[in-house]
């Protein structure tokens, strides 16, 4: 399975879908290829979302912003769009199993909503995945 996750700079939100999916599926023992992209992406990953993931646990290590053409975008099985604008400006991202968009807003600039974005992609890839 492949799955990608695209947002608009690809510095908080997608990033940390990459980082929970790797992990999520590795402890369910599901193998997966795990990547996230940018439509515009950002000269690095946020800080806060560094310290967001490092504080739960998951690994950062390979975590960098990259635009939608570094990655295998048109042998993905599942596509998740993170904002309405990823959505619509990757319309030409076509040919794979599943699709979804994701309405989780940009955190703002305090560690407090950074972890309520965290919360919300663990929640929603959860849901992705089934599980309680």
């Amino acid at each position: 399975m492949k799955i990608g996750f695209i947002s608009h700079k690809n510095a908080v939100r997608s990033v940390m879908a990459e980082a929970v999916a790797r992990k999520l599926l590795s402890d369910l023992g599901i193998k997966a290829e795990v990547f996230s992209a940018g439509v515009e992406p950002a000269k690095e990953v946020n800080p806060l979302t560094i310290k967001t993931l490092r504080d739960k646990g998951y690994t950062v290590n390979g975590l960098y912003p990259k635009p939608v053409s570094k990655i295998p975008y048109r042998k993905l099985d599942v596509v998740v769009t993170i904002g309405n604008e990823a959505k619509e400006r990757c319309e030409f991202v076509v040919g794979h199993k599943r699709r979804e968009n994701w309405l989780i807003e940009e955190p703002s600039e305090s560690e407090e909503s950074f972890k309520r974005t965290l919360e919300d992609i663990e929640s929603h890839l959860k849901g992705l995945l089934k599980l309680s």
